[in-house]
């Protein structure tokens, strides 16, 4: 069976299944170099299609994540973000709106969408729809009707019959993304999905018994994720968009200034049993905490919400485990993103593993709604712990076009300054880090995801701490508090990590504490405040090339790994093509680039 998964939304991303595995995922965003792209994700579909060598004709369905769809919910990502507008959030709606009351035209926003789509024939009966009130009016009506445009907008693209076309649940979508993308394979494992809000709901409790899901538990009270984005504004950064550089800046909170912020937090929410209770429902959560915080430090702001968010998870999955006797775990949606908080539900008692497949975000979500309308048309007797089978890695986008590499290096030759070694050594890029140059890979498939993971990804040495300010001040252009992540060789895992429950982590999606061993050769990959690192513990089974480079690194320092931060500069998506990858080198303070089997070096 050939299924299509699409999210048409913040960060719009394709995807393909064929008999059971993903062959092929990637956001618009890696095509149309616009950060978070909510645009129809076009160019996406058609390179996963021609990945996995099939015509639109030959695709059995196609699977929108969502049941539901609200525009104005994409329509405020939008016009926030390029108005530069700041949101707040509404207790009556579940949607963000413009802070202060400045008028944005939402119709004109999302004429550009249905341009984007290719959907003139019916532009009057969209804007007609949402003059009249739209899906705050009639939301049964706009389920349908939207519903509708996504069926026909992708009908006329791929010239398929609508038909075709299901619409996964939100939640539901997570949910098989985090345990059929994983390698978790027990008899029993607990199935978690929490995030802002997805078809009226913004948490969930599965069980996995023999590889079939039973839901337990729903919620539309959990408040942690819209919680996170309230402080992100307060905190003066993009809401659904940097809620990561809260969790950065929270390890340096002193103990004395947390506990009174955090005491504001613990009064607002209570876990109650497999769902979640409100001691304090406030009207307007960016007023309400607004005045309750202010005057507190900004860092204790921040480590106040994470120790609140690892309090509120921490119970909830005890008491998940507790219900269903699980000693496994999977965990998807936005807040399995926070890895310090993955960390902690690690630490749990009884809980014998965690796993969260990258990028858990809703760009996941075209998985998640392949890996769910394939489990719907499992025939009688068919196992779906067989049938759907787990990511063998995450180098689902598209490779490096040879041409492109031609191109881009005979320009640069024009161009003079550079020294272009072909068909080299992976000792001789490891010599250049050791030496300390800092060096781009932009080799192989892209990655999916906002984690970088070796194949479009920022190399460092990590034993000279000196090497994030050189990062940070210019080439990422990242916060000063913000930490990066290391690459470690499977085999020198355990010399690294405190890893005692031996938990798999090939994506960069839990934390870890680390060892004196880490302290001297990851210094600068790790934490600064308390030396945590977010690794991706790499195999040569996963990225042999990648594998390769590490070890010829370790030969030549002893370390057995490397600094790794995504190859893009501040605010811009991760590079895709070797034309965006030589304008990262040439816009940077960038020292070498490997280009598949091609190493550039800056002559100086």
């Amino acid at each position: 069976m050939n299924i299509l998964g699409i999210i048409w939304e913040h960060c719009s991303t394709a995807a393909v299944m064929v008999d059971g595995a993903i062959v092929a995922c990637v956001s618009e965003e890696r095509f149309s170099r616009k950060k978070n792209d909510d645009a129809y994700p076009r160019r996406a579909i058609e390179y996963c299609l021609k990945a996995a060598g099939l015509r639109a004709a030959e695709l059995d369905l196609v699977a929108f994540a969502g049941e539901r769809f609200d525009p104005t919910w994409v329509l405020c990502h939008r016009s926030a973000y390029t108005i530069g507008d700041r949101l707040r959030e509404q207790r009556e709606v579940w949607y963000p709106r413009m802070y202060e009351q400045k008028h944005v035209d939402y119709l004109e926003v999302f004429r550009d969408k249905v341009d984007v789509a290719q959907y003139p024939g019916r532009r009057d009966e969209v804007m007609a729809f949402l003059r009249n009130g739209g899906s705050s009016a009639e939301p049964s009506r706009a389920n349908q009707f939207f519903q509708r445009f996504r069926r026909d907008t992708v009908a006329r693209h791929l010239e398929i019959d609508p038909g075709r076309v299901v619409f996964p649940h939100h939640h539901r979508s997570h949910a098989y993304y985090a345990f059929f993308g994983s390698p978790c394979r027990q008899d029993t494992v607990l199935v978690l999905t929490a995030d802002a809000w997805g078809d009226d709901m913004n948490a969930s409790v599965s069980v996995a018994e023999g590889g079939r899901v039973r839901v337990l538990s729903t919620s539309t009270n959990f408040e942690v994720a819209r919680l996170y984005r309230s402080m992100t504004l307060l905190l003066g950064m993009k809401p659904d968009e940097h809620e990561y550089k809260i969790m950065g800046l929270a390890p340096y909170a002193k103990p004395q200034y947390l506990e009174e912020p955090l005491a504001v937090f613990r009064e607002t929410q209570h876990v109650d049993g497999l769902g979640f209770g409100y001691t304090i429902v406030p009207p307007d959560r960016y007023v309400y905490y607004q005045k309750k915080l202010e005057g507190y430090r900004f860092d204790a702001v921040a480590g106040a919400l994470q120790r609140y968010t690892e309090e509120i998870l921490s119970t909830w999955t005890r008491n998940a485990l507790a219900a269903t006797g699980a000693r496994h775990a999977c965990v998807g949606g936005g807040i399995a993103m926070n890895v310090k908080a993955m960390m902690e539900l690690a630490r749990l008692p009884g809980l014998e593993s965690i796993f969260v497949c990258p990028s858990p975000s809703d760009e996941s979500l075209a998985m998640g709604a392949c890996y769910a309308a394939y489990y719907d048309r499992l025939a009688d007797g068919q196992s779906p712990r067989d049938c759907l089978r787990p990511l063998a890695h995450s180098y689902l986008g598209p490779p490096l076009d040879d041409d492109d590499v031609r191109s881009a290096v005979g320009a640069l030759a024009a161009e003079g300054g550079y020294a272009i070694r072909e068909r080299f050594a992976a000792t001789d890029a490891a010599a250049l880090l050791a030496s300390g140059r800092i060096v781009g890979r932009c080799a192989g498939r892209s990655e999916f995801g906002a984690r970088a993971l070796g194949n479009r990804s920022i190399l460092a040495d990590p034993r000279d701490p000196l090497v994030v300010s050189r990062l940070n001040a210019t080439i990422k252009s990242r916060d000063f508090w913000m930490p990066f992540a290391p690459s470690i060789l499977e085999e020198r895992a355990t010399d690294y990590l405190v890893n005692v429950k031996r938990l798999a982590a090939p994506y960069m999606t839990i934390a870890f504490d680390t060892t004196l061993r880490a302290h001297r050769d990851l210094r600068a990959a790790l934490h600064p405040a308390d030396l945590t690192a977010r690794p991706q513990i790499v195999s040569r089974e996963a990225n042999g090339a990648y594998h390769e480079l590490l070890r010829a690194f370790e030969q030549l320092t002893g370390v057995g790994g490397v600094l790794n931060t995504s190859f893009n500069l501040h605010g811009e998506p991760i590079v895709q093509t070797a034309a965006d990858a030589v304008d990262v080198l040439r816009r940077s303070d960038l020292d070498a680039l490997i280009l598949g089997d091609v190493l550039i070096e800056k002559q100086r």
